[in-house]
C-alpha cells in the first residue's frame, strides 16, 4: 500500500477521532492504546486468509475471535503495521494481561456487546475528508452542535427530529435561509404534520438511503435521511436544499454522517433519560414529601419566590394500554415544549398524569404552554393550579391542577363543551360541590332521606322526579322556568310536584328540606358529569 498522506493536509482520521465518536464504547487494553495521533485509512474485519500486510494503517475488527486467540492475532497484525485492533470482551473480568505483556506497538482496544456492523460504520464515516474536524469536535450528544456542524458542511439549515416527531436539535447559523415551515417547526419544536400522516416522512423511513424532496411551491426543497442504530429507528435529519442541483452532494453527505448522527442521538437519549429520571424523582419529592421538599427544590434550582405554577396533563381515553403509552409521549412533549419556552421548568409522570412545574409569574404564558401541548392530540386535557410563591405552595398548586384536570376527565362531552383546559379558579365551585358529595355519601342522614325516596320512586316507576325537583330548586321555585328548562308543560311540573308532596310525603315548604334536597340532588348530578 502507498504511504499515508499527512493527516493535517487531507483530514485523515486518527484514533483520537475514533475514540471520540465511539465515546464510551471502546476501552484501551494495551499501553500503546492511547496513541491518539495514529491515523488510519480504512476499517476491515479480520480474515485469517488475508495477508497481514493488507491491514497496514487500518483498524481491524476481530469479530468472532476469542480473547484467548486475540494475543496471537494482535502479534501478527503488529508485524503488518495495522493501525489498531478491536476485540470483544465478554465481561470486565476477562483476563487481558496477555495482550499487555506482548508489548505491542499496534494499539488494542475492546468493546462489550457493541454491534460490530454499527461500530464499523461509525469508524468508516470518519474517513470522509470533509467531516473530520467538524464532526469530531462536537460533544457526543450535543444535538444543536451536531446540527450546526452538519449545516456548515451541507451549506443549508438542518433539523434533527426524533422518532416521535419532536425537533430535538436545529442549526442556528444566521446567514442560512429558512422558509415558513422550518420557522414554525422550530418555534413548536415539533413537525407541523404528525409523522403518522406525513407522506414524505413515511417515504423517507422506507427508503434505504437519503432522499431529495423537491419543492412544489415557493418553499425550499428538503433532503432527508432516516437515522438508525442496530435496526432501530432513532429519528431523521432534514436539510433545507436551497439549490436543487446540489441535492446529490447533500444526500451523499448525510449518508456518510448517518452513523455519527446515530451515536449522537443515542447518547442524547441516554443523557436525557438520566436527567429526566433524576429530575422526576426530585419533582415528586417537592410535590409529595413535606420533609424533603425544600432540599429537592434547591437541587432543582427552583426559586419559588419568583413564582411557580403546576400544570397537570391527562390522556382522555378508556384504553388503559393506550393511556400508559400516551402519558409517556405526553411527558416527552411537555418536556420539549416547556424546556424551550421556560428555562428551569421540570416535568414528571405522577400516577396517571404528566406534571410540569412552570417558573415565573405570568399566568397567560402558562395557559399558552398548556394549549401548545394539548393541541397536538384531541385526547389531551390540562388542569392549571394557582400561582404560588413558596415551596409548600407548589404542592398545593399540584393538588389544584390535578383536581381541575380530574373534573374535566369526569365531565361528559356535552357538559365539557369541547373544553380541554381548566384552571383551579374556574373549577373551584364545582370542586366544592364534589367535596360535599363525598362528605354527604358518608353521612348516616343520607340513608333513606328524601333524595333516596325520589331515586327509588324514579327507578321503580320510570319517572323523572329527581331531575324535575333539582331543576325546580335551581330556578328558585319557578314553575314556568322549570317547565321551559325541561321542555314540558307547566301543568306537568305541577303534577310532578303534587306527587312529591302527596304521594311521597316530602315537605317542600320546609326550608331545611329544600336546602338538603338541593345539596343531595345537585351533588349527585355533578358527580355524574
Amino acid at each position: 500500500m502507498d504511504s499515508v498522506p499527512d493527516s493535517q493536509d487531507f483530514g485523515i482520521p486518527t484514533l483520537h477521532d475514533a475514540l471520540t465518536v465511539a465515546d464510551g464504547i471502546l476501552t484501551p487494553e494495551t499501553a500503546d492504546s492511547t496513541a491518539h495521533s495514529r491515523t488510519y485509512i480504512g476499517v476491515d474485519f479480520y480474515d485469517p486468509t488475508v495477508s497481514v500486510a493488507e491491514y497496514r494503517d487500518r483498524i481491524v475488527l476481530a469479530a468472532g475471535i476469542s480473547l484467548a486467540d486475540a494475543g496471537t492475532v494482535a502479534t501478527e497484525l503488529d508485524g503488518g503495521g495495522a493501525a489498531a485492533l478491536i476485540i470483544r470482551r465478554a465481561s470486565s473480568d476477562d483476563d487481558t494481561s496477555v495482550l499487555r505483556s506482548e508489548k505491542l506497538s499496534t494499539p488494542v482496544l475492546s468493546h462489550r456487546d457493541a454491534d460490530w456492523a454499527q461500530l464499523a460504520s461509525v469508524l468508516r464515516s470518519l474517513l470522509s475528508a470533509h467531516s473530520v474536524g467538524h464532526m469530531t469536535g462536537v460533544r457526543l450528544g450535543d444535538l444543536f452542535g451536531l446540527a450546526n456542524a452538519l449545516a456548515t458542511l451541507a451549506e443549508g439549515a438542518v433539523s434533527l427530529v426524533d422518532a416521535s416527531g419532536q425537533v430535538v436539535g436545529y442549526s442556528t447559523h444566521p446567514d442560512q435561509p429558512i422558509d415558513d415551515i422550518r420557522r414554525r417547526t422550530t418555534l413548536l419544536l415539533q413537525e407541523e404534520v404528525p409523522i403518522s400522516r406525513d407522506l414524505d416522512y413515511q417515504g423517507l423511513v422506507r427508503a434505504p438511503a437519503s432522499r431529495h424532496f423537491p419543492s412544489d411551491d415557493d418553499q425550499f426543497g428538503r433532503v432527508g435521511i432516516a437515522v438508525r442504530a442496530a435496526g432501530e429507528l432513532l429519528g431523521s435529519i432534514w436539510v433545507i436544499q436551497v439549490e436543487p442541483m446540489l441535492a446529490p452532494r447533500t444526500q451523499k453527505l448525510l449518508e456518510e454522517m448517518e452513523p455519527i448522527a446515530a451515536q449522537h442521538l443515542l447518547r442524547a437519549r441516554e443523557d436525557a433519560a438520566d436527567r429526566d429520571q433524576r429530575n422526576s424523582t426530585l419533582l415528586r419529592t417537592v410535590l409529595e414529601d413535606d420533609r424533603h421538599a425544600r432540599s429537592a427544590a434547591s437541587q432543582l434550582l427552583i426559586r419559588p419566590e419568583a413564582g411557580a405554577t403546576i400544570v397537570c396533563f391527562r390522556v382522555d381515553t378508556f384504553d388503559d394500554v393506550e393511556a400508559v403509552r400516551g402519558i409517556h409521549r405526553l411527558l416527552h412533549l411537555a418536556i420539549s415544549v416547556s424546556s424551550a419556552a421556560f428555562p428551569g421548568s421540570h416535568s414528571a409522570v405522577i400516577g396517571t398524569q404528566a406534571v410540569t412545574l412552570i417558573p415565573g409569574s405570568i399566568a397567560a404564558r402558562v395557559h399558552t404552554f398548556a394549549q401548545s401541548v394539548i393541541r397536538t392530540d384531541s385526547a389531551l386535557i390540562a388542569g392549571i393550579g394557582s400561582r404560588v410563591y413558596d415551596v409548600p405552595g407548589i404542592a398545593r398548586s399540584h393538588r389544584e391542577a390535578s383536581a381541575a384536570a380530574g373534573v374535566l376527565m369526569e365531565a361528559s362531552g356535552s357538559t365539557r363543551r369541547g373544553r380541554r383546559i381548566a384552571t383551579f379558579d374556574e373549577m373551584r365551585d364545582r370542586l366544592a360541590i364534589l367535596q360535599v358529595t363525598d362528605l354527604i355519601g358518608g353521612l348516616d342522614a343520607a340513608v333513606g332521606d328524601a333524595a333516596s325516596i325520589l331515586a327509588e320512586h324514579d327507578a321503580a316507576h320510570g319517572t323523572d322526579l329527581s331531575r324535575t325537583l333539582r331543576t325546580y330548586l335551581d330556578l328558585l321555585g319557578s314553575v314556568r322556568e322549570t317547565a321551559a328548562a325541561l321542555h314540558v308543560h307547566q301543568n306537568t311540573v305541577r303534577y310532578r310536584l303534587d306527587v312529591v308532596r302527596a304521594e311521597l310525603g316530602i315537605d317542600l315548604d320546609s326550608p331545611d328540606t329544600r336546602l338538603w334536597l338541593w345539596l343531595r340532588l345537585s351533588a349527585a348530578a355533578r358527580r355524574t358529569v
